[in-house]
This record gives structure tokens, C-alpha cells and sequence, in this order.
């Protein structure tokens, strides 16, 4: 008797349907839907757990995922009255990468693939904020997030969102957001497998360094797109 999967194998009609319909798709569209599902599921699992603290996003560029996030914790206060304290901050040069070490350069990883203005980014993301706080700071990380976490009036974490591609700039965000870190805070890395899949590079590298500091245990969640990777933070040593 022939199975259901072998008769669907042979209708190669449909084979070929799908395959013309997902090739035309640009395969970022594909990443960023995926990206927005896995920042909602992320919100969600932070809801249920009642994990308290801020949103933090390193690398907004046109503030597309920004504005995202402040729609999912709208949509799941009623998980959690403790999203409704939620602030939102974003930090971003808005001037692409600038001059980037050697070690770090990468064909897309260029200023005209990711440079924006923060006039640009604000009026978007103030209106979709409404009455929620939010908070965007420029600059490049290593001027702008010097003063450290406190000197913003940050003092928890919920879910932080390293999007900034190259290892210095999440280097220098992960050690930001050191001092805010605790059990049940939520690690997403957009470019994990950048690289060419190196862990002695890009976001990898800085966040192996981070967890390799011996502070903190860290369980990877889950992928998604076309290479990032959620972890969460399931133990504070020291």
C-alpha cells in the first residue's frame, strides 16, 4: 500500500509551486519574520516567568525590531502586570560601524548596508511608544556605553538583544549589561554564526569570553533565521 508520503513525493507539481514561490523570497525577509516570532516568544517566556527588568537592544538601525518588542509587551501585559513597567532602550551608533579592526571586517558588515539617522529612527519608534518609556542613545559603544548600566538608571535586565554584528561591539555591550544580569534574563544574538561559523570571532567570541569569566551559566534556547541563537541565563555565580 503506498503511504501518504510517497504519493505526496511523487506530485512533483507541488515540488516545483513551492520551490518557485520560496526562491523569489529574499531569504533577509525570511530572517527578520523569524527574528520578530522569536522576539515574541522570547517576550512571552519572560511574561510566564515573571522575569522583571528593562529591554535593552544594541543595534536598532531603522528600529524595526525596537518597535516590535514594544508591540509584543503590549500585546502580553495580560501574562504579566509587570510588563507594563517595561522600559525600552536602544543603543546604536546610527552611523553604521565606523572603522572597524581587521579581524572584524565582513562584506556586508559595511556603512551603506546599515547606516541610518536617529531623527529617523525616533519618529518612528515614538509612535508606536505612546505612553511606554524609551530611551535611544547614540553613538559608537565604546564612547556611549562607558558610563556603564547605573549611570542610565538601569538596574535589571529582562531580555537584552545584541543586534550590532562584530565582536568589539558586543563585547562592549555584554559588558554593559554585566552588573544588570540574573537568573531568568534572556540573551538574544542576531549574528551568532557570523562569520563563517567561527567561535574565535564576531558575537560568538564575545559572548563565549563573557560566559568563560566564570560569572554566569547560560542555556541555549533556541535558533532561528539564518543564524541567531537565544540563550538564557539559568544561574549567577558570584
Amino acid at each position: 500500500m503506498t503511504s501518504i508520503f510517497g504519493f505526496l513525493s511523487r506530485l512533483e507539481f507541488l515540488q516545483n509551486a513551492a520551490s518557485n514561490v520560496l526562491v523569489k523570497i529574499d531569504p533577509a525577509v525570511i530572517h527578520n519574520l523569524e527574528k520578530y516570532h522569536t522576539l515574541n516568544k522570547v517576550h512571552y517566556l519572560s511574561a510566564i516567568e515573571q522575569i522583571e527588568g528593562d529591554y535593552l537592544e544594541f543595534g536598532v538601525f531603522t528600529g524595526s525590531s525596537f518597535c516590535h518588542s514594544i508591540r509584543c509587551v503590549r500585546q502580553l501585559t495580560r501574562y504579566s502586570s509587570k510588563l507594563q513597567t517595561t522600559r525600552f532602550f536602544g543603543f546604536d551608533s546610527f552611523a553604521g560601524f565606523g572603522k572597524l579592526d581587521e579581524s572584524e571586517m565582513h562584506p556586508f558588515y559595511t556603512d551603506e548596508n546599515f547606516a541610518t539617522t536617529l531623527q529617523v529612527v525616533e519618529r518612528r519608534v515614538r509612535k508606536v511608544a505612546r505612553n511606554l518609556s524609551v530611551t535611544l542613545v547614540p553613538g559608537f559603544f565604546e564612547q556611549s556605553l562607558r558610563p556603564g548600566a547605573a549611570a542610565f538608571g538601569i538596574t535589571s535586565a529582562r531580555i537584552i538583544f545584541v543586534d550590532s554584528d562584530t565582536y568589539s561591539s558586543a563585547r562592549d555591550a555584554l559588558t554593559f549589561c554585566r552588573p544588570i544580569i540574573h537568573e531568568g534574563t534572556f540573551v538574544v544574538l542576531d549574528d551568532y554564526f557570523s562569520y563563517r561559523g567561527s567561535i574565535e570571532r564576531g558575537v560568538a567570541a564575545a559572548f563565549n569570553e563573557f560566559l568563560e569569566s566564570g560569572q554566569f551559566v547560560a542555556r541555549h534556547v533556541f535558533t532561528y533565521g539564518m543564524g541567531g541563537a537565544v540563550f538564557v541565563i539559568s544561574k549567577v555565580l558570584v
